[in-house]
């Protein structure tokens, strides 16, 4: 554990996502939560934080060819996507890899604990549901 100049020897992790969570599980997460952090400011994170992928956020006015580039990225149409000269996604919408093609609503979508969107639930059903 030491070595002969008394200095410890690092830790040794698997991958990133793994690292990243043990160093806040240990050293992080004792002093938010002695500090009450969660009550006032934002949630503890949770595994699907680590676990997921990156994602990428898109935010612009409308007509301005968010959807057109997510897809040319896919090289497909994916479900929900509507494209016109009015606004047609006036709601949050998470594309993702999967087996199978599919559309889960918002609210189904927070309670996942496999999903990084709990977080989204402090918005409430209006935003959800939309």
């Amino acid at each position: 554990m030491f070595r002969k100049n008394g200095k410890k020897d690092p830790e040794l992790f698997q991958n990133v996502s793994e690292g990243l969570r043990r160093l806040y599980r240990t050293k992080l997460f004792p002093l938010e939560d002695a500090y009450r952090f969660h009550d006032f400011h934002s949630p503890a994170l949770e595994d699907a934080d680590f676990d997921n992928k990156p994602m990428v956020l898109l935010v612009g006015q409308y007509s301005t060819g968010k959807t057109t580039f997510i897809r040319h990225l896919m090289e497909q149409d994916f479900p929900g996507m509507r494209i016109g000269p009015e606004p047609t996604t006036d709601s949050f919408i998470a594309v993702m890899h999967g087996e199978q093609e599919g559309v889960i609503p918002g609210n189904a979508l927070v309670v996942d604990p496999k999903k990084p969107f709990r977080k989204l639930n402090a918005f409430g059903n209006a935003f959800l549901n939309r």
